[in-house]
């Protein structure tokens, strides 16, 4: 698995005359290693792959590291004047490959202090890999999205008449890690009332609103891989204009489900949720995106958006979220995870999604 990733970024290597590629992203670094710490950076050339980090991570390394890599300790020593005279193919390494989008200026700087070595910014190189999910990812991301949902139906118990938002996301943090989540995607979203009409709330320390909406977006982390879930569920009634705005979110979302297939655009799918949706009335009202990749990081490519240009692929995996939002008032929104199959999508998700009444 690591080995066919490495080679075909050395493919991509020959192809742009690259002598190496320096990996700084750690979930990049994790994509191609399977190493879960927190400093390290891969080195890549034809004949070697090496692994940098300091002396705290050694026995990590040894865990947790494909064993096609080599150990360099990096402790007190700088790349350009320590490191990279002391590597075996050290007189081959001249023009080397960063990763743009996670360099800052000032380690930049640090890297161009010899003038016989190139730094070559790219861009994408092993996102572009992570993009297709194979078999065996897809089924992390399955048990990722089954931890979830069974957090999820955990943390929901302690809703009553004085618990507030707060309270259910400190719920939904216990859940996680006692279910045996490694982390979690993000923060949970917990929105009640008027505060749902925020797609992206947060919570805070109100009470739940009765006869109002209630939105739950949360994701764990298991064995590397994320989930993102969204239900909107209502405590202790709901009123039958809320439940007609429902059953219109629901219904976007599965039609967007059904025209999810290979050769299809990120802004086509986009286009049959947000259409349904404005058609109905509500233009102006679902103004984010309808999905975005999901993996290894919560949000990856592709996008599933007005500017979804991205040709969908089988193995890639996307949220399916369309949501209604009025201000002052509240907002839905339902999330679903999808596989893109050869010849149509699979829904990860198995918890229903049909109107709820909590508490």
């Amino acid at each position: 698995m690591h080995a066919n990733r490495i080679n075909r970024i050395r493919d991509r290597m020959a192809d742009e005359g690259l002598d190496a590629l320096m990996v700084t992203a750690l979930p990049n670094i994790f994509y191609l290693s399977g190493y879960t710490g927190s400093t390290a950076v891969v080195l890549l050339t034809q004949g070697n792959c090496w692994f940098l980090t300091d002396f705290r991570y050694h026995e990590q390394f040894e865990q947790q590291v494909w064993n096609g890599y080599t150990l360099v300790d990096n402790t007190g020593r700088k790349f350009v004047e320590d490191i990279l005279p002391s590597l075996a193919d050290a007189k081959s390494i001249k023009r080397i490959g960063f990763e743009a989008a996670h360099a800052t200026y000032t380690a930049l700087q640090k890297l161009q202090v010899s003038s016989e070595l190139e730094f070559t910014p790219t861009m994408g190189w092993v996102e572009d890999l992570r993009i297709i999910k194979d078999e065996k990812e897809i089924e992390l991301l399955r048990a990722s999205v089954r931890l979830n949902e069974q957090v999820f139906e955990a943390s929901l118990r302690i809703i009553g008449p004085d618990a507030t938002e707060a309270d259910l996301a400190a719920e939904i943090h216990y859940q996680a890690l006692k279910l045996g989540a490694k982390g979690y995607s993000f923060d949970p979203i917990i929105a009640s009332g008027p505060n749902s009409s925020k797609p992206h709330a947060g919570f805070s320390l109100s009470k739940l609103v009765p006869g109002a909406p209630l939105t739950i977006d949360m994701g764990v982390v298991l064995d590397g891989y994320c989930s993102d879930m969204t239900r909107t569920v209502f405590y202790k009634d709901c009123p039958a204009d809320w439940a007609k705005i429902y059953q219109l979110v629901r219904e976007a979302k599965d039609r967007a489900f059904a025209a999810i297939r290979p050769g299809k655009l990120g802004k086509e799918i986009d286009a049959v949720a947000r259409d349904l949706i404005y058609k109905a009335g509500y233009e102006g009202k679902f103004e984010h995106g309808l999905g975005h990749g999901v993996g290894i990081e919560v949000h990856e490519q592709p996008t599933l958006s007005r500017m979804g240009e991205q040709e969908l692929k089988p193995g890639m995996v996307v949220s399916d979220e369309p949501g209604i939002y009025l201000p002052g008032q509240g907002g839905i929104r339902i999330e679903d995870m999808v596989v893109v199959r050869e010849n149509g999508a699979e829904n990860l998700n198995e918890l229903a999604t049909e109107l709820r009444i909590v508490g």
